[in-house]
């Protein structure tokens, strides 16, 4: 009865509802950190129905595998002209859940950097997982910016690698380059 519970729990709160197939995964992605390794596993799923239905979400999970480090804080890069929204997270029995994640924005517009940061409840330790985290997008998928950081014996630890990331689609990426050279032109005019 517990089992049957317990599932009924994770799914639940798992990815958001509506039909999906698995569109890409990366699996087991190394980031080298400490004395030993972390992984982080990335997937992307196309939404066909429901309220992300066009849209695309974005999961992933770390593992901490060996590395003497308590991992407290994930990063996933968004590519200008990008986005992401609605971050949330499963439940997941003996993972270590997120305290925040969350979509952070710097402004102005023009220069806008977006990632999707996660700060742990509690350090992920050697041999523990996190929750699967996720978010919605409206793009498809690229490789970008992924981000660990943890602490051992009062030292900080980082490491960086490539995960499955939102990009802009190449018309997108176009137009904002004509965007850059119309403001260079405009600027260069008036001088």
């Amino acid at each position: 009865m517990l089992l049957v519970v317990t599932q009924f729990v994770q799914d639940a709160a798992s990815l958001p509802a509506g039909e999906k197939s698995l569109y890409n995964s990366l699996n087991d992605v190394t980031f080298s950190i400490g004395s030993g390794f972390a992984e982080v596993d990335s997937e992307v799923y196309k939404y066909t129905s429901g309220e992300y239905a066009d849209k695309y979400v974005y999961a992933y999970r770390v593992s901490n595998i060996d590395s003497g480090v308590g991992l407290s804080f994930f990063s996933v890069g968004i590519r200008d002209g990008a986005n992401a929204y609605d971050p949330d997270f499963d439940v997941l029995l003996g993972a270590v859940d997120p305290a925040l994640w969350a979509v952070v924005r710097l402004s102005p517009p023009e220069t806008q950097i977006e990632s999707v940061n996660a700060l742990f409840t509690r350090t992920i330790d050697d041999g523990f997982s996190s929750m699967r985290l996720w978010f919605v997008s409206d793009y498809t998928f690229g490789l970008g910016d992924g981000a660990l950081f943890g602490m051992s014996s009062g030292v900080p630890h980082y490491a960086a690698g490539d995960l499955l990331t939102p990009i802009p689609e190449p018309a997108t990426i176009v137009l904002l380059g004509m965007g850059v050279l119309i403001t260079f032109a405009r600027r260069k005019r008036s001088f």
